[in-house]
């Protein structure tokens, strides 16, 4: 699966190593609500391995995730992109390493997610919840056409902390 500058692989267990760097900086913590202990490469690990599996309840949940590399021989994983759907609707995420902010490579990597989910789990309504300090990440929703809403006309967002703003992209 490849976009023009990326490559995208299933995530699995295997990427734990190379996103451990990317997940625990501070530039990347900032906008993450995280526990009061980081996880370790072990956690990283078990926690990739468990999404590779898939969610337990079929019936309810479908998760996508993939590894973000570059198309350059023997590239980094540089970030990972997450959707998981909920039926009509579903959420997305994505983590970028911070050497990668500003090139682009998100926008792009999140213009073919959609076709991607577009495929894979079509007619679902997409949303997206940001930090409210993070303009970068809100730009870029306003650039692949999310539209803020209230946490209250939201469906139960899994992902949501109180202060987030919400997004919503329909589909096409």
């Amino acid at each position: 699966m490849q976009s023009r500058n990326l490559w995208f692989e299933p995530l699995t267990a295997a990427h734990a190593d190379e996103l451990f760097s990317i997940l625990v900086t501070p530039s990347v913590l900032a906008f993450i609500d995280s526990p009061a202990s980081l996880p370790s490469r072990a956690d990283l690990r078990e926690e990739y391995a468990n999404r590779a599996r898939g969610p337990v309840d079929l019936a309810n949940e479908r998760w996508f995730n993939v590894a973000v590399r570059l198309k350059t021989l023997s590239a980094p994983a540089i970030g990972r992109l997450e959707a998981t759907g909920y039926g009509e609707w579903g959420e997305v995420a994505y983590m970028f390493g911070e050497a990668w902010w500003g090139k682009g490579l998100a926008f792009e990597a999140m213009l073919w997610w959609h076709d991607y989910l577009a495929t894979a789990a079509p007619q679902t309504v997409w949303w997206a919840t940001v930090h409210p300090a993070n303009d970068r990440s809100i730009r870029l929703l306003h650039r692949l056409g999310y539209e803020e809403m209230e946490f209250s006309q939201s469906p139960n967002l899994r992902s949501y902390d109180v202060g987030d703003r919400c997004f919503v992209r329909s589909a096409p």
